[in-house]
């Protein structure tokens, strides 16, 4: 079902983002099946028909952060997870381009793309707004959408659309005028494997291909090993399809702004009386130094240094929920097992086996999820029940907004956001008078 070749040998050094697709049917046990799977095999998971509560409110997984749309008394139709353990590039909400219930764009940067790479997440259904006109998403968002041909464009969507194009038993097109259209506009190109199916309904025994990838011309080839995992067992009609962004390799440092220090087991007075020895040394190697900002480089270093010795990082680890189980682990097995079963006998006795261990499987999770964060709550002493916050907190991270400058150019990365809020909060008449010796002196001080 692999489209392309992941083990090219051109792209033997090369900077690999794993990306997850799936439509969770508005279910909470499947997003929780959905990222059990995802753990460790996945760096961006890609959610249609996403689990939502009161205020868009939905799950948390210790191992991802989300990112969803900005609006209001609007159910989220989809939603984007990015893992925490992912450092080689750097996800950011586009909500200027589209905000939407059913649309989302992000932005993946990394310092070797030269231009971002734009990903939108799509779900193609009728406007949950009564009082909007009815059309779909394709029609009302996607079409408002217009790109440059320089743009790096991924589109991962849950069409609910038939073309012969990606699924050759279609002979009537639906849903599909307004998407060829812009399709073809931008010069996109179809990743899909036609006549994969990713959706198979077991209760009907019917089959369709609903969820496609497109990418702009210049991204074509860099979209590798598309395919359906048919080990990934979410209890849904519809498949999990994986694909591989594959970047040119950087080679990359350690941010020790993003560093995860562990403060609480620093030496304090080890650490300053280390400073205090190599003080008179740095002083007069900095005296040297003629450039203030080679001055500072210089004591950034010496800093940089005397921390790597006596702090440590805390150890970052991908963790899965903390009350999934071996239970739940053998349950999902043997309903795996089972669909296997079925499909190669396709009678009402093995159909209604499935039935029976699916449901069986969901008030599993329920019990078990429940049982866990009462005996955590009942057990836990002091302080410790603070502990429950780091499992309930919203896992959504804030990032600064978008900065326009006066010449009305749009600043994305963290460094360009700087610049341009700095020269607007200090004219260039501004003059400040600095004493260089004396702020390297204080700043060792």
């Amino acid at each position: 079902m692999s489209q392309n070749n992941a083990n090219d040998e051109s792209f033997a050094n090369t900077l690999n983002i794993r990306i997850l697709q799936h439509n969770c049917a508005r279910s909470m046990q499947i997003m929780h099946a959905c990222m059990k799977f995802a753990k460790n095999k996945t760096d961006i998971v890609i959610l249609q028909e996403s689990w939502m509560k009161d205020e868009n409110i939905t799950i948390s997984h210790l191992s991802f952060i989300y990112i969803k749309s900005n609006v209001q008394n609007t159910r989220v139709r989809v939603l984007i997870f990015v893992a925490k353990n992912a450092k080689k590039f750097t996800c950011t909400s586009r909500s200027d381009i589209v905000n939407s219930e059913d649309m989302q764009a992000i932005s993946i940067t990394n310092n070797k793309i030269q231009r971002e790479i734009l990903l939108f997440n799509i779900y193609n259904k009728k406007s949950q707004n009564a009082d909007d006109e009815q059309l779909y998403t394709i029609e009302r968002e996607l079409a408002k959408v217009m790109l440059n041909s320089e743009q790096k464009v991924i589109i991962v969507e849950d069409f609910n659309a038939h073309h012969s194009w990606w699924n050759a038993k279609i002979s009537n097109s639906i849903r599909t005028k307004a998407l060829i259209k812009w399709v073809n506009l931008h010069k996109c190109n179809l990743i899909n494997t036609s006549d994969i199916n990713t959706y198979y309904s077991y209760s009907d025994q019917s089959s369709s291909v609903l969820d496609l990838v497109f990418t702009s011309k210049n991204m074509h080839n860099h979209i590798k090993n598309w395919h359906i995992d048919e080990n990934a067992n979410t209890e849904f009609n519809y498949k999990v399809i994986l694909f591989t962004i594959v970047t040119k390799k950087v080679k990359l440092i350690e941010n020790s702004l993003n560093a995860s220090y562990n403060l609480q087991k620093v030496n304090w007075k080890d650490f300053n009386e280390h400073l205090q020895k190599t003080k008179d040394k740095m002083i007069v190697k900095m005296q040297r130094i003629t450039s203030l900002k080679a001055k500072v480089i210089y004591l950034t270093e010496c800093i940089k240094n005397t921390v790597k010795l006596f702090v440590f990082k805390q150890q970052i680890c991908v963790k899965s929920k903390l009350w999934w189980n071996n239970e739940l682990i053998e349950m999902q097995k043997t309903l795996l097992s089972k669909k296997r079963i079925w499909k190669r006998c396709r009678n009402d006795d093995a159909w209604a086996e499935i039935v029976q261990m699916q449901n069986s499987y969901h008030d599993a999770i329920k019990l078990i999820k429940n049982q866990f964060w009462t005996n955590f709550l009942n057990n836990v002493k002091e302080k410790e029940v603070f502990q429950i916050y780091k499992f309930t907190k919203s896992c959504l991270i804030e990032k600064l907004s978008l900065i326009q400058n006066l010449q009305k150019e749009l600043k994305i990365e963290f460094n360009k956001k700087c610049e341009t809020f700095l020269k607007a909060m200090y004219s260039s008449s501004l003059k400040i008078q600095i004493n260089e010796e004396l702020l390297l002196n204080e700043s060792i001080q």
